[in-house]
């Protein structure tokens, strides 16, 4: 789980400025229903197509994002993936709910829109350092890490890149590398350090919209620049030193919808509307398919979407009585002889009869303690509230029910059982 930034590789000069900042107390909100099981997915697709790509070439391909989808909703943009052009500083991208809330860091975007692109307001917020160590040490809540609330700046629209742009005066040295060049974050070292910012540089951000290849989430990429705190000292036209620039991803996790009319004239000044064929008619509704989620999504992430579990109609005969999966097969609970310390399931089976009619589930989710082992249990029950059954789920070797993927849990189970998701 990444909850600490990435640092980034900067200039260096010396000019003194005064700035103002403010620190808070992080209380997470609730992002469950902005950051599904197909937001993930979109954004798997979008670093493998990223990840080996020019990314200024990305980048300058990229659409402009106009203002009134910046500040949609609360504003708020988060950090999804990360490239950075000097290779071994790393990439990385988010690939659960349980990361996004990890990422303390939030940008958030206001303001009244004057035109498509008019300027608006950005505050940043980064988590402490120390206090992001404090709570990895369990020694503070996740809600008790510090987070540092800088000013806000403007970010305005460059007509020249079609990018909205913005500074963050807001960076902190760290270290030097092996090689004498200065390393800087956005996230404070210590909480009494928060207006302790470096005075020489800033931290330079160019953000268009990701769009195509089925993406219908909203994706920023943004390309960040550590660039002289005085204009005139910066080299116009000349590309920064190699490792000086990175690429983030960022995300509302809101979907984009859009509804569409047509109209025309005739002759006689008369108006038609013409039918928008993309939506199925009311009286013709499209039912998505069902399909079998990516063998590396976590499972926990999985079944927090629309999802369906069905046994293999070979098997429905055994489902009347207790049975354990493990390594593909599916044996009575009397006879069943997993490996020790193997992954294994036990389904308890409720009303006769009825695996594969329509289910309302329950999710439990245990991580081992000294009694237990990690666990998922699905409990089942049908739309009139009668007991269907139960699949409980074990995995004796891991420490926590959020690193169980969805290949390892089909490694249990086989062909036995099928889990299938919403598109």
């Amino acid at each position: 789980m990444k909850i600490s930034r990435v640092l980034i590789l900067l200039l260096a000069l010396s000019i003194p400025v005064t700035l103002i900042a403010q620190h808070e107390t992080q209380i997470q909100p609730s992002l469950e229903s902005q950051y599904s099981r197909k937001f993930f997915v979109q954004l798997k697709g979008i670093f493998g197509r990223f990840r080996d790509a020019d990314l200024d070439r990305v980048f300058d391909s990229a659409e402009p994002i106009p203002c009134s989808e910046l500040i949609n909703d609360k504003g708020e943009w988060r950090t999804v993936a990360f490239f950075n052009e000097k290779r071994e500083l790393g990439d990385w991208y988010r690939s659960n709910l349980d990361e996004v809330k990890h990422d303390l860091a939030v940008f958030t975007f206001s303001g009244v829109c004057r035109g498509e692109h008019g300027p608006v307001q950005l505050t940043t917020k980064f988590p402490v350092t120390e206090s992001i160590e404090a709570y990895v040490q369990q020694k503070i809540g996740l809600e008790q890490v510090e987070v540092n609330v800088n000013a806000p700046v403007r970010a305005s629209f460059d007509a020249s890149t079609s990018a909205y742009t913005f500074d963050l005066p807001y960076l902190f040295l760290i270290k030097q590398d092996e090689s004498g060049a200065d390393l800087y974050s956005l996230d404070p070292p210590r909480l009494a350090d928060r207006q302790h910012y470096a005075t020489d540089v800033v931290d330079h951000w160019d953000c268009k919209s990701v769009t195509g290849g089925g993406v219908t989430f909203q994706f920023l990429i943004c390309k960040t620049t550590t660039l002289p705190r005085v204009p005139s000292l910066r080299n116009q036209g000349q590309r920064p030193a190699f490792g000086a620039s990175a690429y983030f991803i960022l995300s509302d996790g809101e979907e984009a919808s859009s509804n569409v009319r047509l109209t025309f004239d005739d002759t006689n000044d008369r108006e038609h509307e013409v039918e928008d064929l993309s939506a199925p008619s009311p009286s013709t509704p499209r039912v998505a398919a069902w399909e079998s989620p990516e063998s590396d999504e976590k499972l926990v992430d999985v079944l927090r979407d629309e999802f369906r579990i069905r046994f293999a109609q070979a098997l429905a005969a055994k489902i009347g009585s207790a049975q354990v999966l493990y390594g593909h097969q599916m044996t009575s609970l009397d006879s069943a002889k997993p490996v020790e310390g193997a992954d294994y399931c036990i389904w308890l089976p409720g009303a006769a009869g009825a695996a594969n009619e329509t289910v309302d589930y329950s999710i439990t989710v245990h991580d081992r303690d000294d009694q237990s082992s990690t666990s998922i249990t699905l409990d089942m029950k049908n739309p009139a509230g009668m007991h269907l059954g139960t699949l409980q789920c074990y995995f004796p070797r891991a420490t926590s029910a959020t690193s169980i993927d969805f290949g390892r849990w089909k490694s249990i189970v086989g062909d036995n059982l099928v889990l299938e998701v919403r598109p």
